[in-house]
């Protein structure tokens, strides 16, 4: 134990120092960082994940385009068999008995009545939306001491910021509301819509199939992502510790003048 305020001094400038030189090491001032081998394997190994990785995303948009792709068609469908007129149409209109409302116009819809065309005024009208797959994105910053920060973005094609590879894990919305297809409508019982109704029929069950492989494809993919994450959050593990040491070294340089420069430690008392 020091006896004197010279002896503690030395005794807390010696320590400091030696943190300084461990700071030192952790970092790669003058040397090797004791890290470097760590954060070296990290980025290779993940490296190693990315061509997996996006090319099954790149799967994994092909089918989500299929499937919207398909959407598109029914609505095409869906208004090709309404028309545009309230004669020899498909949609059932459904009127009112209170209020009249979505009677048969006789004026072209000034009267407020239907004049024709996909509209509330038929039976089973229902909004339609596109089916989205979503990543989900971890910040991993090193500035942070939260890698777990999450933004999200919808992955596309590999021409946009959120294409194949991007974030940290998958997930699949369907029907998602953000994103309007346009509306579906009950049809006729006429053969010309019970024709159609058929076609939409054979339409759904594809989007049915589609949507069972894109999750088979969505629940392999996120299985490599898993692996994928656990070595990016080694090197920001890694990465923070360096940064940590460096702003924990300029602490201790601060400490280390008070005690080494006399204008400070001729304060301290005996």
């Amino acid at each position: 134990m020091p006896e004197t305020n010279s002896a503690r001094n030395e005794f807390v400038i010696k320590d400091i120092n030696e943190k300084i030189v461990r700071n030192d090491q952790l970092v790669g001032v003058g040397t090797r960082s004791v890290v470097k081998d760590s954060i070296d394997y990290t980025n290779s190994l993940i490296d190693a994940y990315n061509p997996a990785i996006k090319g099954l995303d790149n799967k994994i948009v092909s089918i989500g385009q299929s499937i919207n792709t398909i959407k598109d068609e029914i609505i095409v469908l869906i208004t090709n068999a309404v028309g545009t007129s309230t004669e020899f149409f498909c949609g059932i209109a459904s009127t009112d008995p209170l209020t009249g409302r979505c009677a048969i116009s006789t004026d072209g819809g000034v009267d407020g009545g239907w004049a024709g065309g996909i509209s509330t005024c038929l039976e089973g009208y229902a909004a339609e939306y596109y089916d989205t797959v979503t990543a989900n994105i971890w910040a991993f910053s090193t500035t942070s001491s939260n890698p777990f920060e999450v933004s999200t973005g919808i992955l596309t094609d590999s021409s946009s910021t959120f294409g194949p590879g991007i974030g940290t894990f998958l997930f699949i919305t369907q029907n998602n509301s953000s994103y309007s297809a346009g509306a579906r409508v009950s049809l006729g019982s006429s053969a010309t819509c019970v024709t159609t109704q058929t076609e939409i029929n054979r339409k759904d069950g594809e989007i049915t199939t589609l949507r069972t492989q894109l999750s088979d494809y969505i629940g392999v993919v996120n299985k490599i992502r898993t692996q994928r994450v656990r070595a990016e959050l080694e090197r920001w593990g890694n990465i923070r510790a360096q940064e940590q040491s460096r702003e924990d070294s300029d602490v201790l340089a601060g400490v280390l003048t008070a005690f080494s420069d006399p204008t400070y430690y001729s304060l301290f008392e005996s």
